[in-house]
């Protein structure tokens, strides 16, 4: 099974990406690897889409049976158009409107809208009507409020109101009355942002965000009660059969994240090298399905800040291939 990562990258940010997704891909081959696995071959390439052009062709032509990689969206598009693929590629990312849909090539990405997605829809199963979208910011703010507005409106035909949050304090008073019949306020922003606008927020207003609330071990005081959705690796972090993999938790959870997607992709990239259909993966990302045009659909765990507890997967999930758990 081949790998495909920039391990070459001149970028910093791209080669710890790559180096934190490897040791979860690696972790997974030595805790769940046997005689009934494919082994691992890794190749580092650089920045170039050609250079993983080439190594996929390398890897493909000295029998590799599955591919995990690439890791950024341009290179999976040079992949789609110009490759010859057939065996299971697994892209480590989403695909936008340029790629070019492939039989073999399979989708698994960290998408935020995703995530947006999952929260509208807990929102739904706690009877929220009237939500108001707080925010802020920045390029992934923009984000959020554009896929939360999109996922309301496809659940209830409405578009829920949006109130841009320069300055917390200043604009109290504003809040108070723009919130009075609200029911509840989904922050479109990170834990920094969030923890500022939270003390303004009214008291009768339910609370709901992202991951992005949590960057670290520690919630902001300032966020206790919000509700969000996270992987099963970082909202239930002392899980019991995590202890197998012997991991060192770093501050970051940014980093835990991309160990946890080189873990599930060994797996799924197991399945879908035996050919092997699955409805359903338990992963340290999320309960994993193939869903349409091979992406890779992860339904995360719902969680309260500041506590533990993590609601369970709906009953009528089970599990084809315990990926999360020591076998």
């Amino acid at each position: 099974m081949a790998v495909l990562l920039p391990g070459k990258s001149k970028s910093k940010a791209f080669k710890l990406a790559a180096d934190t997704v490897k040791s979860g891909i690696v972790a997974a081959a030595k805790v769940h690897g046997d005689a009934k696995t494919y082994p691992l071959r890794v190749f580092d390439v650089g920045d170039a889409e050609e250079e993983t052009l080439a190594a996929f062709t390398q890897a493909q032509g000295q029998g590799a049976v599955a591919v995990i990689g690439p890791l950024t969206r341009s290179a999976t598009n040079y992949l789609a158009d110009a490759a010859d693929i057939a065996i299971p590629v697994l892209a480590l990312n989403t695909f936008d409107e340029a790629t070019f849909r492939r039989n073999n090539l399979y989708s698994f990405g960290l998408p935020i809208e995703a995530e947006v997605e999952q929260v509208v829809r807990l929102m739904r199963s706690q009877n929220v009507s009237a939500p108001v979208v707080l925010k802020t910011d920045g390029p992934l703010s923009l984000r959020m409020r554009r896929a939360f507005v999109d996922a309301w409106h496809a659940e209830t035909g409405q578009e829920p109101p949006v109130l841009e949050i320069n300055d917390a304090r200043n604009q109290a008073a504003e809040l108070q009355v723009r919130l009075k019949d609200a029911d509840a306020v989904f922050f479109a922003a990170d834990g920094r942002y969030a923890s500022r606008i939270r003390p303004y927020v009214p008291a009768h207003c339910l609370l709901y965000g992202t991951s992005q609330l949590v960057t670290g071990r520690v919630v902001p005081v300032d966020l206790s009660g919000v509700r969000y959705v996270d992987m099963p690796w970082l909202a239930n972090p002392d899980a019991p059969e995590y202890a197998a993999y012997a991991r060192q938790r770093v501050v970051s959870n940014d980093e835990e994240r991309l160990f946890a997607v080189g873990v599930d992709a060994w797996w799924l990239a197991q399945l879908l090298a035996k050919g092997e259909p699955f409805a359903a993966v338990d992963g340290l990302t999320g309960w994993l399905e193939l869903g349409a045009d091979g992406v890779i659909i992860r339904e995360l765990t719902p969680v309260v800040a500041a506590t533990r507890g993590a609601l369970p997967p709906a009953d009528n999930v089970e599990a084809s291939q315990p990926a999360g758990a020591a076998q």
